[in-house]
């Protein structure tokens, strides 16, 4: 058994964004940065074309010459943030990256870095929300994107064999995340109520959110311990 001086500390988890080289593709890039910034600090109502070219340093020529109107705006803006989702998933769920530490601690980990993601993009987050909720582009985006995650987790638990005992991996995966975000994004809502007091801290709903995964995978609950 190797003892936890001797494992090297895991990197923390982040937001991916894919490296992108081609100029204009770097000048479309600000163009959407600047456009989720201001749905993050607005809403998605208050987004104005000549806001987000202002603050991209662009102009409202350029802007039409990429875009017919603001909802193809908003519907490439969904494309790429599923994209990035994907990607943060991807490096989350990597097998490597958990190596040597139980199931019970990467399954802590992975969610409480989901429920304070949601938290951190959370006006980017109801923004999309309600737009699936009339559109069914972005609902069909967003099942897709949860059906490549949970493929993610069944790879990963897949590796785990012995350390869960529900016994069927792949559906397991599929409800375990739907349970994930389901929860982390309902936390993200109702902090959207004014003067609303939140009874449980986001440490508080992680700690217990990760109790109830583990459960339903049938596996330990364990905080740090090493393995082989």
């Amino acid at each position: 058994m190797s003892s936890p001086a001797s494992i090297p500390p895991i990197a923390a988890l982040h937001w991916v964004k894919p490296p992108r080289q081609v100029r204009s593709q770097k000048t479309l890039e600000r163009v959407l940065d600047a456009a989720e910034e201001l749905i993050g600090e607005r809403g998605v109502t208050a987004l104005t074309v000549s806001e987000v070219v202002r603050r991209a340093g662009s102009s409202v020529g350029a802007f039409y010459a990429r875009f017919p109107d603001k909802d193809a705006l908003l519907s490439t803006l969904h494309e790429r943030s599923c994209d990035e989702a994907l990607a943060t998933a991807e490096l989350a769920l990597e097998p490597a990256r958990w190596r040597n530490r139980d199931l019970g601690t990467a399954v802590s980990e992975i969610v409480r870095f989901t429920v304070a993601l949601c938290q951190e993009r959370r006006g980017v987050l109801l923004a999309f929300i309600a737009l699936a909720a009339s559109d069914a582009a972005y609902a069909e985006r967003r099942a897709r994107l949860e059906t490549q995650i949970a493929s993610l987790l069944h790879r990963f638990l897949e590796g785990r064999d012995g350390e869960f005992s529900h016994r069927d991996a792949k559906t397991a995966s599929a409800v375990a995340i739907r349970m994930l975000l389901g929860a982390a994004e309902y936390g993200a809502l109702i902090q959207r109520v004014p003067g609303k007091e939140m009874e449980l801290s986001d440490e508080r709903v992680s700690a217990e959110l990760s109790r109830a995964v583990l459960a339903y995978l049938g596996a330990a609950v364990s905080e740090g311990r090493v393995t082989r």
